[in-house]
């Protein structure tokens, strides 16, 4: 299942100082077919009586490789007193009513609305699960904001890593070494049809006055030192920082992505 763009959106904004407000209460709806990434292509269920339902979500959790969260509890919509057709796709909303769509997915298996079928949604059916680049602390702080609590924005800084910083890689030391802030564009819309930001401006580190190893990894944080893994990506040439060579990122150099 997939996160809406409005979320997408909103979340990288918050890597350029947004807030990003937690609705109050989330909805689920059921839809003939995709809703899409803005949450209007598609066919919502409609038959007298229909509405979108309260959903509550599970504390996030491992989820194969990556995080996600479950409906808490069964779900039941009104009684249809039509044939109202399968419904195969879902649709989280912060409004029972219009509002704007958070994620959306299709059913492992369509439920075929039939009159006098009131559709139901088991406990721990509705699953959504992200295993991109975002760390896990980020993943679960997202996820948590269907949940009801806000992830405030942030000043984000790039760093250097010599293995993965989420799986005991060590960051770059040595004299003159510092993370870098970095400043990123307004959200776009990938080749691949998922929202992005990059770096508008070259990102320059101090030059090493002495030997700083290798580095196989880029890293972002939330605080120049210590802080939490927001995103990390391994690079696809290493880099040997020697005493005396400047290490730098160029501009578009960091692409930042969820989906």
């Amino acid at each position: 299942m997939y996160m809406s763009r409005h979320l997408e959106d909103r979340f990288l904004n918050t890597m350029r100082g947004s807030t990003l407000n937690a609705p109050s209460q989330m909805f689920i709806g059921l839809f003939l077919s995709s809703p899409g990434k803005g949450g209007t292509s598609g066919a919502e269920l409609s038959y007298t009586g229909y509405t979108r339902m309260p959903l509550q979500f599970t504390t996030p959790a491992p989820e194969g490789a990556g995080i996600g969260i479950r409906n808490v509890s069964q779900v039941t919509f009104p009684q249809s007193p039509i044939n109202a057709g399968e419904a195969r796709f879902v649709g989280v909303f912060d409004n029972p009513a219009g509002g704007n769509m958070f994620m959306f997915g299709e059913l492992t298996e369509g439920l075929q609305v039939n009159m006098g079928d009131s559709p139901v949604l088991l406990v721990n059916e509705v699953l959504f699960f992200n295993i991109g680049d975002l760390s896990n602390n980020y993943k679960t702080r997202l996820f948590n904001v269907v949940r009801g609590t806000a992830l405030n924005g942030f000043a984000p800084f790039l760093a250097l890593f010599n293995g993965n910083p989420q799986a005991g890689g060590s960051e770059i030391t040595g004299s003159n070494y510092q993370r870098q802030q970095m400043a990123f564009g307004a959200p776009a819309v990938s080749p691949g049809g998922y929202s992005v930001i990059s770096n508008t401006a070259r990102v320059d580190f101090p030059r090493p006055a002495s030997d700083w190893g290798n580095c196989n990894h880029v890293a972002i944080f939330d605080a120049q030192s210590g802080g939490n893994l927001v995103w990390f990506q391994q690079k696809s040439t290493p880099m040997v920082l020697n005493r005396g060579v400047m290490p730098f990122v160029n501009t578009g150099g960091v692409t930042v992505g969820v989906s």
